[in-house]
């Protein structure tokens, strides 16, 4: 399923709960600075996603495709990464899963 750009903002912006996107296509997604936090991503397509400055604490990213992804300023404390795929993705100032601050 394809989500426009109006449609995301809406989804996640509206939402009262924890978002369940599993094996959605977000690639090349306009995220930055969306609230994703406990959402379950596992099995997604992220590839090329702009998610700068989103807030993925305790987001399950379990076999995630991230590759080329812009993780900039994320917070991704507590968020599992469990066999995602990293290639290339850019976590400058990124807050990681251990609660260090990627440099």
């Amino acid at each position: 399923m394809e989500f426009t750009q109006k449609e995301l903002y809406q989804l996640i912006n509206l939402s009262r709960s924890p978002l369940w996107l599993v094996g959605a296509d977000l690639s090349r997604a306009n995220l930055s600075r969306a609230g994703l936090r406990d959402a379950d991503l596992a099995w997604s397509n992220l590839s090329g996603a702009d998610l700068r400055g989103a807030d993925l604490e305790g987001a399950s990213l379990t076999g995630a495709n991230l590759s080329g992804a812009d993780l900039r300023n994320a917070n991704l404390r507590g968020a599992d990464l469990d066999g995602a795929n990293l290639e290339g993705v850019r976590f400058r100032g990124a807050i990681m899963p251990d609660g260090s601050t990627h440099y």
